[in-house]
């Protein structure tokens, strides 16, 4: 009872924080910035609050000014164990490209990001209550990751010998996937889920669903990616009586750049057209939520169907808007930093719902 009681007091301080909360995290200069001799002029006021030429001051819920992965990470530790007390988490990056979106979210090999730290807390979580419960509760822990490429989901974990040949610069070959709605919210059909019974599992599993991901150079990032992925762990569990189910939504928007920004031309072109239309209608929905509207567009386009319990519903969620400190790409950062300020304002209802004890 007194570890039932905990749980309950650490839920209800996630609730208090919010339930859509929103980062900045403004990178370094890079090298080709450093380069063509940058000015920075994104200034960081405070720990929550960045500064603007022309544009005033922008106030988050935490500002990053670079800053270490695992000081990122923190902000999120609390929210593996949400998931795996059977809420719906999700993560996602907003920015331009080359703001470095991919980078927070899953790092590099010698600094991991969220989702290899995210992996990480979870099994050590699971370690520890199974080491300290006395209940007979067994776990099990599986993932999916797909992209939205050109709006078509592309399985992105399907086995690389199965996939038929693709032409170069193109998704892989993936049996349709299609979204089908059920009691217990969207579903993909024909997407692999796989799972695991480790972390270095589920981060090999992660490794090879990015190397499968759609990328192609531009102005602004010599690998930039030309589609949405979204990586999803589900950790559900028993008693024997008690079934619990949550999951946990890492997504890694495509860049927010303008055209003319991205200097993108033939299919690279119709990538970025796409990955705008898409972001409008991500931010048309944010709007109408935020203003408490009758009528949400979320079947206005698949990403926001594929987000709908994120924005609006029982999910708990952080965004991280990624931004460049450079002047000339003072412009998009403002754009950023205005459509999270949009996001900012979305309260999502989250009914009460039974928990179970864990340390």
């Amino acid at each position: 009872e007194v570890d039932r009681l905990r749980r309950r007091v650490r839920n209800a301080i996630e609730d208090a924080k919010g339930h859509l909360r929103v980062f900045c995290r403004v990178r370094p200069l890079s090298e080709k910035e450093l380069e063509m001799d940058e000015e920075v002029v994104v200034r960081m006021v405070d720990n929550m609050k960045i500064e603007l030429p022309r544009n005033g001051v922008f106030t988050f819920d935490g500002v990053f000014a670079a800053g270490q992965q695992e000081e990122v990470f923190e902000e999120c530790r609390d929210l593996v164990q949400s998931t795996v007390d059977g809420h719906n988490v999700t993560i996602f990056a907003y920015g331009q490209t080359g703001a470095g979106k991919t980078y927070t979210l899953h790092g590099t090999p010698q600094e991991e990001g969220i989702a290899g730290r995210a992996i990480s807390e979870l099994f050590q979580i699971l370690k520890r209550f199974q080491q300290s419960s006395n209940a007979a509760r067994s776990f099990v822990v599986s993932a999916s990751m797909f992209e939205l490429y050109r709006n078509r989901l592309v399985d992105l974990l399907r086995r690389p010998e199965k996939r038929a040949k693709s032409p170069p610069c193109s998704p892989p070959c993936s049996p349709k996937l299609s979204l089908r709605s059920s009691e217990s919210g969207l579903q993909v059909d024909n997407l692999a889920e796989e799972e695991v019974e480790g972390a270095m599992q589920l981060k090999r599993l992660l490794s090879r669903g990015l190397a499968a991901r759609s990328t192609a150079p531009n102005a602004l990032n010599a690998e930039s990616s030309r589609s949405h992925l979204l990586f999803t762990i589900k950790v559900t569990s028993t008693d024997g009586q008690n079934p619990l189910s949550g999951k946990l939504v890492l997504c890694d928007l495509g860049g927010s750049e303008r055209l003319k920004k991205s200097e993108a031309t033939g299919e690279q072109l119709k990538e970025a057209i796409e990955i705008n239309r898409s972001l409008t209608a991500l931010g048309d929905v944010i709007e109408a939520v935020a203003e408490r509207k009758r009528q949400v567009p979320y079947r206005n386009h698949k990403l926001t169907q594929l987000l709908q319990d994120s924005l609006g519903g029982t999910s708990k969620t952080l965004m991280f808007v990624n931004c460049s400190p450079a002047r000339c790409n003072l412009h998009e950062t403002a754009m950023s930093l205005n459509y999270a300020l949009r996001a900012k304002r979305v309260v999502n209802a989250v009914p009460s719902r039974k928990v179970w004890a864990s340390r």
